[in-house]
């Protein structure tokens, strides 16, 4: 069984910054254990997977007026490719059977 992350975790996993995580810890899925926050990395992963699958299929479009193109990619998408990545790889290098204590 997987050991819950931690904000620090999460945050070194991801390479950003612990605050960061925290600003954004009911989207990745934490949950509070007294006055601690944790999450499961399957949740992370579901969670990446579902804003990946919306990215693909959003429910609504933006409209853009039609003299202007979107002519910069969208770095914040490219930076969360990144980091879910980053993070399935470094879930993947995780050495397995280590029990929680």
């Amino acid at each position: 069984m997987e050991k819950a992350l931690t904000l620090k975790e999460v945050a070194d996993l991801l390479g950003v910054s612990y605050s960061t995580v925290y600003a954004h810890k009911e989207k990745l899925g934490f949950f509070q254990v007294g006055n601690q926050w944790r999450v499961w990395p399957d949740m992370l992963r579901e969670r990446s997977l579902a804003d990946r699958q919306e990215e693909a299929h959003p429910r609504t479009r933006s409209v853009q007026p039609p003299d202007r193109k979107n002519r910069y990619p969208d770095f914040r998408t490219l930076e969360h490719e990144r980091a879910v990545k980053a993070l399935d790889e470094r879930l993947a290098r995780k050495p397995k059977g280590r029990s929680a204590k």
